[in-house]
């Protein structure tokens, strides 16, 4: 594949690749970061943060943002320096080959699909209240739950089928709605108390539980998942206006603001739950029953309405997003090439969508969804581990491709190098405190989806009839070389990387582990920090060999 750097083409007829065409701004970008970040999190997880961490849940929100900046921080400076629609994929292949590539599409593949079935269950558990029947007592989806959420999600997927222009205008709207209740919620929640009109005759005064303890709700409770979302602008880099304040300007506000804006709500939705919280209270959607309990009937009418519309706005962004990295991939060979192509589908005229990709992730969603009993949390506990390890990747990619970026002053080269360090440390740090539970879902799941991409080529080349409908080139076999090709060993350095954190997040949840948590979190920082700089070594090797094709800042990629 030929890259190639133009300006667009103003003559009639003339039209650039859909993914990179330049129409979205600040407000676009702010629906799509704001969009999937403010899904079921918000309503779901702060009661799973309260049952880990107490009245110390707060400390979760602190932890996650802020972890959700420091990675930010990394993945904005590579996503300006190199904008790109897709990137997510793209820029891992350029710096570090085919194999960390895979690894990283995978996990973003797959917790990309699943948050298609989360938000639907999350969708349904949220409409349960006005439609009974649809959880059983246990609080899982009964065989009439279980087809709400099927159409649920068949819903966000074809809203998808709709033109960019139109589908970017529908999500930037509902995003504003979105925010808004909630703001709304908090506000008049925080006055009723602040006035004393809404004491519960029963408040559940649970203590806090520590730092630890919220720490490891970071991951297990939703709040990794919450914060997913804001990556979503990076998704579409090659989709940002150049005029005016610029892509990079756009970019920065919408993802830092987006960040900084949710961490507050958050935050505030957080202690508003431990005011008001008591046994018993609707679990689907806490703040409509405190509503009930304020004595503020519309308000909680209105949350029940939000319930519904919210998860469905943020899967509507995931799969508008999983669409465009799915591209990516499949330009660069690593899975079936024929869902790199903009298909057309009939919607009384014709649209450029993905469909064969949204199809894709219909079947790949239901069959996780099935396969965890329709569990809410357990699908939440997946995408938590598996998006800290594709954020993880961009700070590798971002110090590896340091000398082939555009140049920037040596002081912000190295800020963004410690920051790169410190994001993979911090993240290594929080999977292994996520606990046993959590990490081999989420790494089992990253596996059987590697393997799949890996040995899907080679079946293809010894079956004829599967390689009719499958094409995408053999990569696996580059592990025969890993003595001599640094793409190899790049992928090798991931992968034991990978492998040492799960093996540590075991010995945790022994005994033994237990009497030695500090210095196993120590291990796990180390190891980290030498892994990373493996990978990054491996991957300028790799660099050495096959000059990476970046994208530049000003002008538009199209690819021949």
């Amino acid at each position: 594949m030929v890259q190639t750097v133009r300006p667009r083409s103003s003559r009639p007829g003339d039209f650039e690749d859909e993914d990179e065409q330049r129409r979205l701004s600040v407000f676009h970008l702010v629906g799509l970061a704001a969009g999937g970040v403010i899904g079921s999190g918000w309503i779901l997880g702060t009661h799973e943060a309260y049952e880990k961490a107490g009245s110390d849940a707060y400390l979760a929100w602190v932890f996650g943002g802020l972890l959700m900046l420091l990675v930010a921080a990394v993945m904005v400076e590579l996503g300006t320096a190199a904008p790109k629609t897709g990137g997510l994929v793209f820029l891992p292949l350029q710096s570090s080959g085919a194999l960390v590539a895979t690894v990283v599409a995978t996990g973003l593949w797959i917790f990309y699909a699943i948050n298609l079935a989360s938000e639907a269950v999350a969708m349904t558990r949220g409409l349960d209240p006005g439609m009974e029947g649809l959880l059983d007592s246990s609080d899982t989806l009964t065989l009439k739950g279980w087809v709400w959420a099927l159409f649920f999600m068949a819903v966000i997927a074809a809203v998808n089928l709709f033109a960019p222009r139109f589908f970017f205008t529908i999500n930037s709207w509902l995003t504003v709605v979105k925010i808004a209740v909630p703001v709304l919620a908090v506000v008049v929640l925080i006055v009723a108390a602040v006035h004393g009109d809404a004491t519960p005759a029963h408040h559940d005064t649970k203590g806090g539980l520590g730092t630890d303890a919220a720490m490891r709700a970071v991951v297990t409770s939703g709040v990794i998942y919450a914060y997913v979302g804001f990556q979503g602008p990076l998704d579409l880099a090659g989709n940002i206006k150049r005029r005016g304040i610029g892509e990079a300007a756009r970019l920065r506000r919408a993802v830092f603001g987006t960040i900084i804006g949710s961490m507050i709500l958050y935050i505030a939705l957080q202690v508003v739950f431990t005011e008001y919280w008591v046994t018993g209270a609707d679990e689907s959607n806490p703040y409509a029953h405190f509503a009930k309990i304020a004595g503020l009937i519309w308000l909680g009418w209105l949350l029940r309405v939000v319930a519904v519309v919210s998860p469905m706005g943020a899967g509507l962004v995931f799969a508008h997003a999983a669409t465009r990295e799915v591209a990516a991939l499949s330009r660069a060979h690593l899975t079936h090439r024929g869902l790199q192509t903009a298909r057309k589908a009939t919607l009384n005229r014709r649209y450029d969508v993905y469909w064969l990709v949204l199809l894709v992730d219909f079947f790949v969603a239901g069959t996780v969804l099935v396969t965890v009993g329709g569990s809410w949390q357990t699908l939440v506990e997946i995408t938590g581990v598996l998006t800290l390890v594709v954020y993880a990747v961009p700070g590798v990619v971002l110090v590896s491709l340091r000398d082939h970026l555009p140049v920037r002053s040596l002081a912000r080269q190295r800020l963004h190098e410690v920051l790169a360090r410190t994001s993979f440390a911090l993240i290594a740090l929080i999977l292994h405190r996520a606990g046993w539970g959590s990490m081999w879902r989420g790494m089992l799941t990253l596996a059987v989806g590697c393997a799949l991409l890996l040995w899907l080529p080679i079946l293809a080349r010894r079956l004829p009839a599967f390689g009719r409908v499958y094409d995408a080139k053999v990569h696996v076999t580059l592990f025969r070389e890993w003595r001599t090709s640094p793409a190899a060993q790049a992928a090798l350095w991931l992968i034991g990387h990978l492998a040492v954190l799960t093996l540590l997040t075991l010995v945790s949840d022994t005994s033994f582990g237990k009497d030695y948590a500090v210095h196993l979190g120590v291990l796990a920082v180390v190891t980290a920090l030498v892994s990373f700089q493996g990978l990054v070594t491996a991957s300028r090797r790799h660099m050495a060999r096959v000059p990476p094709m970046l994208p530049k800042p000003g002008a538009t990629a199209v690819s021949e």
